[in-house]
């Protein structure tokens, strides 16, 4: 009698359990791509173009000018260089010519390089610090060097995505 009953509760717990297992839904985890995103990012109007070298007047409060791009040697602790990257950098000075100070701490700049990744490159041993957080006061200026590496190669495109205030930045040169 025991083992009958062992039996039936043995043979109803299976039977329970392989119920139970097909009401599951198949999750596919995160591994799933989600498609573009880019329908979630909002494009920046481009207000101003410009290349390398030249100075470029952003309404009447401020002057940027991007000086050439040239070529660097990363050093060993230089963030987001990966070998292989060609390695950019330049300086970037902006010049307050309003009567209040300019408000630097939301200053973007995006590189790309066609359909090779791009990122920006501190790098305390060539200083290369990003942009500077200190508002520029009136009538003054400010430069700092801004680095940056590509999976391109050495003569492809680069193209700066540079917002400063409400003003966005296109600048074009070419990977040295």
């Amino acid at each position: 009698m025991k083992t009958n009953t062992l039996l039936r509760s043995t043979v109803a717990a299976s039977l329970l359990i392989l119920a139970l297992t097909g009401c599951a839904k198949e999750t596919t985890g995160l591994n799933t791509n989600p498609g573009s995103t880019s329908d979630l990012v909002d494009e920046a109007t481009v207000t101003a173009t410009t290349g390398f070298g030249a100075p470029l007047s952003l309404g009447s409060n401020a002057v940027v000018t991007f000086a050439e791009n040239t070529s660097f040697t990363p050093g060993a602790y230089a963030s987001n260089y990966q070998k292989g990257m060609v390695a950019n950098k330049f300086d970037v000075t902006i010049e307050n010519k309003g009567t209040e100070a300019l408000d630097l701490s939301s200053i973007s700049i995006t590189p790309s390089s066609e359909d090779h990744n791009c990122t920006d490159i501190l790098d305390g041993d060539n200083n290369i610090n990003g942009a500077p957080t200190e508002p520029i006061a009136a009538g003054s200026s400010t430069t700092f060097t801004y680095g940056l590496g590509c999976t391109a190669k050495v003569g492809g495109p680069l193209v700066l995505s540079v917002s400063i205030g409400t003003d966005v930045v296109s600048v074009t040169g070419t990977l040295k």
